[in-house]
This record gives structure tokens, sequence and C-alpha cells, in this order.
């Protein structure tokens, strides 16, 4: 049970990989798709790599802050047990109240920061662009008449603006 616990535990680093739509084994197995996947590679895959790497950014950022409250939270429950067995002291209660003002304050950046707003906005981003390779390789819709590499860029900065294309 442990491994799965600690499976999307967030890291110190930011990821730094994104991994394309399209792998270089898919595109071996489909080499009449060929031209097409070189158009995707050169027009969509940066904007949906920069997309992917903000979305993963933000996503461990969002994960550490939230294992900070928690486990924050843990030892401000663990100082109120120490109070209570400590009656007669004064240290655990300026203590507690110190790290309970502190994870306060934390909880509440962590609201202003945004970071699951960012991540969950550039991860649509991403998957939007995700979605748009997938349709300029199926020729449907405004991928099937002769103006689809327009149609194609014109998605991108839409996607890129955050509007829909």
């Amino acid at each position: 049970m442990a491994p799965h616990l600690f499976a999307r535990w967030p890291s110190l680093r930011s990821p730094r990989t994104s991994y394309p739509v399209v792998s270089a084994e898919t595109r071996e197995k489909y080499p009449a798709l060929a031209a097409d996947l070189a158009v995707l590679e050169e027009e969509v895959s940066p904007a949906f790599h920069e997309s992917d790497l903000a979305a993963l950014d933000f996503q461990n950022r969002y994960r550490r802050q939230q294992v900070t409250i928690l486990l924050g939270s843990v030892v401000v429950s663990g100082l109120g047990a120490v109070q209570a067995l400590l009656a007669d002291q004064r240290w655990p209660g300026l203590l507690l109240a110190l790290l309970g003002f502190a994870l306060a304050g934390t909880s509440r950046a962590t609201h202003e920061l945004g970071a699951q707003r960012v991540y969950l906005r550039e991860r649509a981003k991403a998957e939007r662009l995700r979605a748009v390779h997938f349709r300029f390789l199926s020729r449907t819709g405004r991928y099937a008449g002769e103006d689809r590499i327009v149609a194609l860029r014109r998605a991108v900065v839409a996607i890129r603006k955050g509007n829909e294309p």
C-alpha cells in the first residue's frame, strides 16, 4: 500500500520532461502520416510542451503546498496533545499558537498564489493542443480543406490566448 501512497508525492524540483503527443515508435508505424506529423511537430508541439511543463510545474507546486499544510496540521495536533499532557507548562501552548498562525498564513498564501488555478488552466490548454493533434491528423472539420495549416496555426494561437478555437 505504501508505494501507492507515495506514487504522486510531490518532488522538490519541478518536472522537466514533457512527453510527445505522438511517440517516435508510433510515428514509425504510420509513415503515411509523416508529413502531417512534421507539421504538427513544428506548429503545435512547442505550445503543447510549454503548457504541459507549466501544468506539471504548478501541479507539483500545488501538491507540495497541500502536503505542507497536511504535515503542519499533524504537528499542530500533536502539540495540542502535548499541551494537554503538560497543562502546567506554557511552552506547548505558545508553540501551538505560533505554528497555528504560521499554518493559517501558509493556507491563505496557498489560496492566494493560485497554483491550482494556474495548473488547471495550463492543463486545459495542453489537453486542447493534444486534441488539435488528432483533429488535424483526422483531416475533418476545419482541417479538411486546403487551408488546414492556416486553421491549425489559428487554433494554436487561440488556445495559447486561452480562447476556444
